[in-house]
């Protein structure tokens, strides 16, 4: 076994050191910056949810994200 396993290792080397020496790998093509969103404003819930939760409601299907902030 072990005559077998030593010509398979040095061609397996062989074959390793020639493709990892002299290649260039191709240039990686620039990719294009995603737009950025528009930021939202602030909006003030105190009074009523009615507007919060139409606009959530209206974006269905997409990433939302809610933030509440507390003033103390």
């Amino acid at each position: 076994m072990n005559r077998l396993v030593a010509p398979l290792a040095l061609a397996m080397l062989a074959a390793l050191a020639a493709c990892s020496s002299d290649t260039t790998s191709p240039p990686v093509p620039a990719q294009a910056a995603a737009p950025t969103p528009a930021p939202v404003a602030q909006t003030d819930l105190a009074a009523s949810l009615e507007a919060l939760k139409a606009d959530f409601n209206a974006h269905r299907g997409e990433a939302r994200f809610l933030t509440l902030l507390s003033p103390s």
